[in-house]
């Protein structure tokens, strides 16, 4: 009896230690409300998403940037770019996915954020001294996609202005 309690207890501190050590994956930017990074811009997308169909919002508007810099969405920014996940933004996202060789969901989640995320360039800082990040993959030419400032917040141009990429407002 004694060493069924003993294992039983050893076997609740491992768990509870491996998931204060291990934690939950990287999903900072969105706990944090906003898309967003520190240090390089690379790995800014890795933790992202997920935004979706019906969806409203600047994080939207980051992955809509995204799909108007590589040609899936729109001819001019401001029409392309307006937060709103909807039939033209699905579309585009599935033929996007299809295309980078990921399964052709609809969802920009974590695995198509990644894909993209490796294609954002680091680009110097703008008048404000905030992080330029371009976005150059081989079917787009590079296209200034966003700004970071200096809490890593981004910024994206959508309907006609500048937005922080939050998950909850544009």
């Amino acid at each position: 009896m004694r060493r069924t309690s003993y294992r039983i207890a050893t076997a609740v501190a491992l768990s509870i230690a491996g998931t204060l050590t291990l934690g939950t994956p990287a999903s900072a930017s969105v706990a944090n409300g906003y898309v967003s990074g520190a240090g390089s811009v690379l790995d800014d997308l890795t933790d992202e998403g997920p935004v979706k169909y019906g969806q409203y919002s600047g994080a939207v508007a980051v992955w809509q940037s995204i799909l108007w810099a590589d040609g899936y969405l729109g001819i001019a920014k401001d029409p392309a770019v307006d937060c709103s996940f909807g039939a033209n933004t699905l579309a585009a996202t599935k033929q996007w996915q299809r295309d980078h060789g990921l399964v052709a969901d609809g969802v920009a989640g974590p695995k198509t954020f990644t894909k993209a995320g490796q294609y954002l360039k680091a680009a110097g800082k703008n008048i404000y001294g905030e992080d330029i990040i371009n976005y150059d993959s081989p079917r787009s030419t590079l296209r200034h996609l966003a700004d970071r400032d200096a809490s890593g917040r981004w910024i994206v141009w959508a309907n006609g202005g500048e937005r922080f990429a939050s998950y909850k407002y544009c």
